[in-house]
Order: structure tokens, then C-alpha cells, then sequence
């Protein structure tokens, strides 16, 4: 971990406000302590660059991504140059895309196959029709 560094600055002739001094104290012990509140409820904390966190993260309402490259990305249990991306196209309209209460695998249009004459052949075989 680096170095916590605050700097103050004030003008000669003005007057030193200690509630000030005290509160930007208790945000770097925060901070330094791993206990850190970065705004107040209702209020927008903005960070610029990249924020990165090392343990999971909650959210307790909605995460909104905007931009032009917006996507999710998974590393995968090995740090390497393959990763897998979560995008969608650039909406017309309010969608939403709703995840069943199941475990299973999403299965891609790719994963669809044309069925066989033995396919269909077994479907009418073994229907409710014979």
C-alpha cells in the first residue's frame, strides 16, 4: 500500500477552521483504516481512471454503464490474453433480457442444429400420436 499523503493549504490572514481540518482527518484514518465511506447517500462520487477492486464488490441497487465501449469482462480463473466480454447492441428501446431461476448453460443460436430425418423420425415414433 502507498503512503497516505494529505496536503493543506491556507491563506495568510484567514482564519483555520478546525471542523475542517478534523473532517479531512477522519477521511484519510478512513482510508487508512479500510473502513472508508466515499459519499452520502443520495450524492455522486465520481472516479476518474480506472477503479480496481481486489474482493467482490456489492451493489445494492442498479449498475449503469455509459459510453461507447461499454461491456462486462471476465478474466476466468488464470490471468492470460483470453477473456470473455458481455456487450449488447446499441438499443432502440428499453429491453430487458430476463435470466430464469435455473442453473443451466445459455445457449447460443450457433449451438441450434437443423434437425435430421432420424431426428424427426424418432419425434413421430415415440409422440403421444401413435
Amino acid at each position: 500500500m502507498t503512503a497516505l499523503a494529505k496536503t493543506y493549504s491556507f491563506t495568510a490572514g484567514t482564519a483555520i477552521v478546525a471542523a475542517q481540518v478534523n473532517e479531512n482527518f477522519d477521511d484519510v484514518v478512513d482510508w487508512a483504516t479500510n473502513a472508508p465511506t466515499l459519499s452520502k447517500a443520495g450524492s455522486v462520487t465520481t472516479v476518474s481512471g480506472q477503479l480496481s477492486v481486489t474482493e467482490a464488490a456489492t451493489f445494492s441497487d442498479q449498475i449503469y454503464l455509459n459510453g461507447s465501449n461499454q461491456w462486462i469482462q471476465y478474466e476466468g480463473s488464470s490471468s492470460d490474453a483470453h477473456e470473455t466480454f458481455i456487450t449488447a447492441t446499441n438499443a432502440t428501446a428499453d429491453r430487458t433480457i430476463t435470466f430464469p431461476d435455473a442453473t443451466g448453460t445459455v445457449a447460443l443460436t450457433s449451438d441450434i442444429t437443423s434437425p435430421t430425418w432420424n431426428d424427426v423420425n424418432n419425434i413421430l415414433t415415440n409422440s403421444v400420436f401413435n
